[in-house]
């Protein structure tokens, strides 16, 4: 997948740090999502119960910044062109968005949509949402995603 994104016009040493730096942020954002407490609280059981499933599953992590950045969060998670295979194929997606203390209700419901309406329509969902106090308002916005139970399509 190196080849077929950005990095492979790289140093072959660049394009490896940019792979570590994206599996470093995977091992961030899983680690938040269980470890963090939010604003709409997801934990361990949570994960649980997105991973019962079983089955391939992927992690796609996503930003945005400025006018629609949680909607550019969510289809950055959704869409990354390391993945193999399309959340709309998971049985479950865990998401959770962090940002800062300006993030506004509509902007989660919009990313919550853009998200759902990329599942199936019987997946399980859950959501979550951390506000960080450490962001300026009009900050970063960003979405990390777990689906799970894939059907290799």
């Amino acid at each position: 997948k190196l080849l077929e994104s950005e990095s492979a016009a790289l140093p072959i040493e660049q394009a490896f740090e940019a792979a570590d730096d994206i599996l470093r942020q995977g091992v961030v954002g899983l680690t938040d999502i269980i470890t963090t407490p939010g604003l709409i609280n997801v934990d361990f059981a949570d994960v649980c119960a997105v991973m019962a499933d079983g089955g391939l599953s992927l992690m796609g992590i996503g930003s945005g910044i400025g006018q629609g950045r949680a909607l550019e969060a969510a289809r950055a998670a959704v869409s990354s062109p390391l993945l193999d295979f399309s959340v709309g194929n998971a049985r479950s997606i865990l998401f959770t968005l962090t940002g800062p203390s300006d993030l506004a209700l509509s902007e989660v419901n919009a990313a919550a949509g853009l998200i759902t309406k990329s599942a199936r329509a019987d997946a399980n969902i859950i959501l979550g949402a951390l506000i960080d106090p450490t962001l300026d308002a009009d900050s970063r916005v960003s979405i990390t995603v777990v689906a799970t139970g894939m059907d290799q399509q």
